[in-house]
């Protein structure tokens, strides 16, 4: 296993971002197989079982399951998630295990509800969790070890401990009144854990070994599965036994496109993400951007253009595929493309309702992902969420699951923006069983001659899809290594509200010229996080993982 020696993070936020974006460090070296992912103890599990002789997809469930214990913040068995698995061949699959509303879940239940923000904390924002069935499914078809020999990494962890990283002791500082139920529920501790405190998730631990020994049954129908519904109701929600025992992973054929003659397999609704990365890379083509200087005020202008027509579409278009008619062939259509391409203009940006297409539809803070890659070439991206951080704030008991609060990213009330600030349609209105749309964006790109491999994906909200897209484009066009690629300042804009984000390590020169093309800046000092894997050529691999979330890749050198 190939390490680098961690930072020390003694900084102020805004002065560590500043230095890690000004500094990346070298990227990681893989011969027989590269894991990056948000944490760098999730990153050792997960190649601790390629070491072991397992496969990508082995690996990418014990980086999940090890994630869940020492960034749960972010992900978790409280969750679900999507996988996008390229064979060495180039075929690609998906796996869809995001969650589900309840079955007692109604339009209006959020309008009609007492509390203000009663679909992001508290019991009524629990979505039916999927992650472990989820994974158990991705284990049993593609998987080469047994479950329980993928489970042990992050059992350790739970079971004998782990040190408080920064990200995990920043998420503590910012959850208020959360921060000391949250410390009791997961770690047994009477107020928040600092960083690099030691700390042990028993329950989880027992909830893993359960987990392993059931294939995953144990969060449907066992034990764990009614500490979970008790926990939920008791905080005023409405999840059922029956809603965790129907939960079940769906099969969707990827989204495969092309972008200078990479093949781009991606995940398909109800991921909007996907769809919009294609969209904008095929507007993106239409221009070279080689030609601008990386992060110039003209390419930043040409991506913020792109992306409001792109997130106009979301808005208007997209939701659950079981549930309504996404139009995607429109969207994706060359004269589609060719008709947002004819609209950008370098000198301005337009009004709102410049963006977007009036097409007839004929009717993700709290997440994690994970790039995987073997020496055989099974490619995995996997990323999982509990949506916001800390998400709903319930813990199943004792289970020790956190849970999501997937239902806010449903149009919880017509016309008013979700956690993230994003509106949408009827599409993506609450009801029985349906999926919330998700940002999530996990990624694999093959080289025109086959010979090279790009797995990428993000964590962060709306802020995967630019995010993703910013590191792909970096890598392809201004032949960044993953480290440079995700260190790099990036950008953001999502169409409403009318606002272009700007990472803290932009130029001033850059936000002018930006400001005097019409755009309003809004300054954040952390955007998503990036975790991406560049396969070179057979045996030579580099991974990075973004600074942003202090996350650490972990290589394989030996055979």
């Amino acid at each position: 296993m190939n390490r680098r020696q961690p930072v020390a993070w003694t900084l102020t936020i805004a002065g560590l971002v500043g230095l890690l974006l000004a500094a990346a460090p070298p990227p990681e070296l893989g011969r027989s197989g590269l894991v990056a992912s948000d944490h760098r103890l999730a990153s050792e599990a997960g190649a601790e079982i390629l070491a072991a002789g397992g496969n990508a997809v082995d690996a990418a469930v014990a980086t999940a399951l090890a994630a869940g214990v020492v960034q749960p913040a972010g992900s978790g068995l409280g969750g679900g998630g999507f996988a996008v698995v390229v064979t060495p061949e180039g075929e690609g699959s998906v796996l869809d295990f995001r969650e589900v509303a309840p079955a007692a879940a109604t339009r209006d239940m959020f309008v009609e509800a007492e509390a203000e923000d009663a679909s992001r904390k508290g019991g009524l924002a629990v979505a039916v969790p999927a992650e472990g069935p989820g994974l158990a499914e991705l284990h049993r078809r593609y998987g080469r070890l047994g479950l329980q020999r993928v489970t042990r990494p992050a059992w350790k962890l739970a079971h004998r401990g782990f040190a408080v990283g920064p990200h995990l002791a920043r998420s503590f500082s910012r959850a208020g009144d959360h921060a000391g139920p949250l410390a009791s529920a997961l770690f047994g501790l009477s107020e928040a854990p600092r960083q690099g405190q030691e700390v042990k998730r028993a329950n989880l631990a027992l909830t893993l070994q359960r987990f392993a020994a059931t294939g995953g049954e144990d969060l449907r129908s066992g034990m764990g599965a009614k500490e979970i519904v008790a926990a939920v109701v008791e905080a005023g929600g409405i999840l059922a036994a029956e809603d965790l025992a129907e939960i079940a992973p769906v099969d969707r054929e990827p989204l495969v496109g092309s972008y200078r003659g990479w093949t781009v397999i991606t995940m398909p609704p109800p991921s909007s993400g996907g769809a919009v990365i294609l969209q904008a890379l095929g507007v993106l083509e239409g221009f070279e951007l080689s030609a601008y200087p990386h992060n110039s005020a003209e390419l930043l202008h040409l991506y913020a253009e792109t992306w409001q027509h792109a997130f106009a579409d979301r808005a208007r278009h997209m939701g659950d595929p079981d549930r309504v008619s996404v139009p995607l062939d429109q969207m994706l259509a060359p004269e589609r493309i060719a008709e947002i391409q004819r609209q950008i203009l370098p000198s301005r940006t337009f009004d709102p309702d410049h963006y977007g297409t009036a097409i007839d539809p004929g009717t993700d803070a709290g997440t994690q992902h994970i790039s995987v890659l073997d020496g055989e070439g099974l490619s995995v991206a996997l990323t999982t969420t509990i949506n916001t951080s800390f998400g709903s704030g319930v813990v199943g008991g004792r289970s020790g699951v956190l849970l999501n609060n997937e239902m806010d990213d449903f149009v919880a009330r017509p016309g008013v923006p979700n956690a993230y600030g994003l509106v949408g349609s009827e599409a993506n209105a609450v009801a029985p069983g349906a999926k919330p749309l998700s940002s999530m964006s996990p990624t694999v790109l093959i080289s025109p001659d086959a010979t090279q491999r790009i797995v990428v994906g993000a964590s962060g909200g709306p802020f995967i899809i630019t995010s993703t897209l910013q590191v792909i484009t970096g890598i392809i066009d201004h032949g960044l290594d993953p480290s440079e690629a995700v260190a790099a300042p990036r950008v953001h804009h999502q169409w409403a509200p009318g606002l272009l984000f700007v990472d803290v390590g932009l130029t001033e020169d850059t936000r002018a010229s930006l400001r005097a093309r019409g755009h309003a800046l809004k300054e954040l000092d952390m955007f998503s996080s990036v975790q991406v894997i560049h396969q070179l050529g057979p045996g030579e691999m580099l991974g990075a993982s973004d600074p942003r979330k202090g996350g650490w890749p972990a290589g394989v050198l030996a055979d």
